[in-house]
């Protein structure tokens, strides 16, 4: 109990007292929060800009282009007068894609004949592409089902008859748990808990590295030529889990209310899913520290990692299109498990039950990171008692 005291107002110092280590895990986890959300506080891409080129001039293809206009997903920027001139456009990043309307697409309709359009669409940028795409469609099937509509009750049909001749099938559609598929509510909460893991890596890491230099330069306190390297880890491990519990809470309880995300359901599940994901995250920082010396490699080397982490969190690229193997590795990140267990309890309503071999992961990870950060931790005191061998 001593040792373990001594090592929790050790700990307690250097992740309190140390600015550097301050700016990552607490300024930083703060500053994110806010910061991160306000690019997509529209929530849903709206007013791709497309240029149209009418080759027709007729009444109905200016009924088509004022259609696609109206449409909260496109948003007519200019009408150049050739196709040569609206590509010029697309290449120099003024508009998104084209829709061409060709010559005769008025008579070919009232002919009985099927008329074509074409859509030009940048695909370099997925989201623009999709939400253009998805726009046209619904503004030419619109067209489409009010030509064919007015030919039936041409023919005497009643209005509902008509609409029923149309559409035999309707589908009934229902998004669920992102009503309004909103960029924001997809992508934030995600993000969120890949920073809770990122600042708590890197701040174990420098707090790591400041031991270090403390060790190296002969001032490192009298615990760390102790010999119960349990005690210590669990000492030290306390700072961090109490300040990422409060950290955690802010996120999952305040974050997604101020900006107006949905979260159904009890957040009790996400809390007890939390024990696990912050102890296999604090201990496997705790495992890391013997490869940084200084405070600043841990930032060196941890900070590249986020864009990897994302990609296996499975949420910016879905985890059943990356290989197999790549998958069975990625589970040794706390996040990879945490970030689909989190999102299903706070944005599905599931319970913890539902969520329970990622849970039982989370859990693995800690049982296994554990040893190994008291061995790290043995390695950190072998180095002391080399430097002070009277200690």
């Amino acid at each position: 109990m001593r040792i373990f005291l001594r090592a929790l107002a050790d700990e307690s110092r250097l992740v309190f007292l140390d600015w550097g280590v301050l700016v990552i895990t607490v300024l930083a986890v703060v500053v994110y929060a806010f910061v991160y959300p306000v690019p997509y506080s529209n929530q849903v891409l709206k007013d791709v800009p497309i240029a149209v080129v009418d080759g027709d001039k007729s009444g109905l293809s200016r009924r088509l282009v004022g259609m696609a206009d109206a449409h909260e997903g496109l948003r007519v920027a200019a009408r150049p007068g050739s196709m040569a001139e609206a590509e010029a456009m697309v290449r120099d990043g003024r508009v998104a894609g084209v829709l061409a309307v060709p010559r005769g697409f008025e008579r070919n309709v009232l002919e009985g004949r099927q008329s074509r359009v074409s859509a030009h669409l940048d695909t370099s940028y997925l989201l623009s592409y999709s939400t253009g795409l998805t726009a046209l469609m619904e503004s030419t099937g619109t067209l489409s089902a009010g030509v064919e509509v007015a030919r039936w009750r041409a023919r005497g049909m009643s209005r509902e008859a008509a609409l029923r001749a149309r559409r035999p099938v309707a589908l009934e559609l229902r998004p669920l748990f992102n009503a309004t598929s909103a960029y924001a509510t997809y992508v934030v909460p995600a993000v969120l808990i890949l920073i809770l893991q990122q600042t708590l890596l890197i701040g174990a890491g420098m707090s790591g590295g400041a031991r270090s230099e403390r060790i190296a330069a002969g001032r490192a306190a009298a615990i760390d030529a102790g010999a119960r390297p349990i005690a210590q880890v669990l000492g030290r491990s306390v700072p961090f889990l109490l300040l990422y519990a409060a950290h955690a809470a802010f996120y999952f309880a305040f974050i997604p209310r101020h900006f107006g995300y949905y979260v159904p359901g009890s957040l009790l599940p996400a809390a007890l899913l939390t024990v696990p994901f912050l102890l296999a995250t604090v201990f496997l920082g705790f495992t890391l520290r013997p490869l940084f010396r200084r405070r600043g490699t841990a930032m060196q080397v941890l900070l590249f990692t986020s864009l990897i982490f994302v990609f296996l969190g499975g949420f910016a690229w879905p985890a059943e299109a990356v290989p197999a193997w790549i998958r069975s590795a990625a589970r040794v990140v706390p996040t990879t498990s945490a970030i689909p267990a989190y999102l299903r309890l706070t944005r599905f309503g599931a319970g913890l039950a539902d969520v329970s071999r990622e849970a039982a992961t989370l859990w693995s990870l800690a049982a296994i990171y554990f040893p190994m950060a008291c061995a790290a931790e043995w390695l950190q005191q072998r180095r002391a008692r080399r430097v002070r061998p009277g200690a």
